[in-house]
C-alpha cells in the first residue's frame, strides 16, 4: 500500500501572512513541520504542496520534494489536486502550521489507514471546557465506532440546561482516498454547513461520504497568530 504525507502550506493569510517561512529557532516554521513527518515516513513518500513559488523555491533548495498546485479553496482542495499528480492508495494530511505535531499522532493515522483504506479519517481528543467554549477549536460528536455524526466550532454536545458535561475536540490530521477527495472538490462551494461553519471536514457528510475518527494524543500547538510563535519557540526548547 502507497501512503503519501502532504503538507499543504500557502503564504496569503489573514492572521499571519507569509507563515510557512516564517523562522521558528531559526528554521523556517514549514521545515519543523517537514522534520517531523521524516521521523515516521520516508522522505520520498512526503510533499509540501503549494501555490506560491516562494515556497517552491525554498523547497528546490533544500532537497524538499514540493508539488506546486492550482489555488486552492481548502487544504483537502489541494491535497485533491496533489492526488491528480501523484498517485497513492492512501492521502495523508499533516497541516502545514503544526511545528511541534505530535509524531506518534501521525503513525496513528497511519496505521489506521492501513486498516481501513476506504474511509476518511481524522484525530479527536478530550476538550477541556475552555477549549468547547473557543469558536476557534471544532468539536466532534461520534458513534460508539467512531463514525463522525457532526463536527462544529459551537460547543457540542450539551446538556437539556445547555452545560457542558463533556466533549471531544478535533485534531487535524486526516487520511483520505482519490475517490473521497475527487467527491469532495466536486463539490466545492455547493454545500451549506460547510460553508456556514467554516469547517471544511463537514462537505464530506453533506455529500454523503463517512467520516470516522480515531483518538490522538492532540498535543500540539498550531501556529495561528503572531502570539503562537513565542509558545511554540519556548515549548521546542523545552522539549529538546
Amino acid at each position: 500500500m502507497k501512503q503519501v504525507i502532504i503538507i499543504p502550506a500557502r503564504m496569503k493569510g489573514t492572521r499571519l501572512p507569509g507563515k510557512p517561512l516564517i523562522l521558528i529557532n531559526g528554521k523556517p516554521l514549514i521545515k519543523h513541520v517537514w522534520d517531523r513527518c521524516i521521523k515516521v515516513h520516508d522522505s520520498d513518500k512526503i510533499f509540501i504542496a503549494t501555490e506560491d513559488d516562494e515556497i517552491v523555491d525554498y523547497c528546490n533548495n533544500n532537497d524538499i520534494q514540493c508539488v506546486k498546485t492550482d489555488k486552492a479553496e481548502t487544504a483537502i482542495d489541494r491535497i485533491k489536486f496533489v492526488s491528480d499528480i501523484i498517485p497513492a492508495n492512501g492521502y495523508i494530511n499533516v497541516q502545514g502550521d503544526e511545528p511541534i505535531i505530535n509524531v506518534k499522532d501521525i503513525s496513528t493515522i497511519l496505521l489506521y489507514n492501513q486498516k481501513y483504506p476506504d474511509r476518511v479519517v481524522f484525530g479527536k481528543t478530550q476538550a477541556t471546557e475552555i477549549e468547547f467554549n473557543d469558536y476557534s477549536k471544532a468539536k466532534v460528536v461520534c458513534c460508539k465506532d467512531g463514525k463522525l455524526l457532526y463536527s462544529s466550532r459551537a460547543g457540542i454536545p450539551i446538556n437539556n440546561k445547555g452545560k457542558f458535561v463533556g466533549a471531544e475536540r478535533a485534531i487535524w490530521v486526516y487520511a483520505f482516498n482519490k475517490a473521497a477527495l475527487d467527491a469532495y472538490h466536486t463539490n466545492s462551494g455547493q454545500t451549506f454547513l460547510d460553508m456556514t461553519e467554516d469547517n471544511e471536514i463537514i462537505r464530506f457528510l453533506e455529500i454523503g461520504v463517512p467520516v470516522y475518527c480515531t483518538d490522538l494524543i492532540g498535543d500540539s500547538w498550531a501556529v495561528d497568530e503572531f502570539k503562537d510563535l513565542e509558545i511554540v519557540s519556548k515549548r521546542m526548547i523545552e522539549n529538546n
